[in-house]
């Protein structure tokens, strides 16, 4: 028993130095793009939406923080499918059969 975890270790170890840490940094990476994102987003939606004068100001807000949550659900969605796509290329699995199947849809 003690000999096969010696084995799993041997193993497990040298994977996890090479593959398990660029898993863990695409996370981290795609985990800080997507605040970085939602700030930027919440930022520019906030000065790009016109005043609207028949609107009250909680009624602007309220349809600001709509815009807001649509468009970064859009880029969360995009961010974390190209992160899921990068651990999937990295433990060995073909996404070129995956973006076909993408494209066809």
């Amino acid at each position: 028993m003690m000999e096969f975890n010696g084995k799993i270790f041997q193993i497990l170890i040298p994977w996890f130095l090479s593959h398990g840490l660029k898993i863990i940094a695409i996370l981290s990476v795609a985990y800080f793009i997507k605040k970085i994102a939602r700030n930027f987003i919440e930022k520019i939606i906030r000065k790009i939406i016109v005043s609207d004068h028949f609107l009250s100001k909680e009624a602007e807000k309220k349809r600001e923080d709509t815009l807001i949550r649509i468009v970064s659900g859009a880029i969360s969605v995009i961010i974390w499918l190209m992160a899921g796509l990068m651990i999937f290329q990295e433990l060995g699995i073909a996404i070129g059969p995956l973006s076909a199947v993408a494209v066809a849809i």
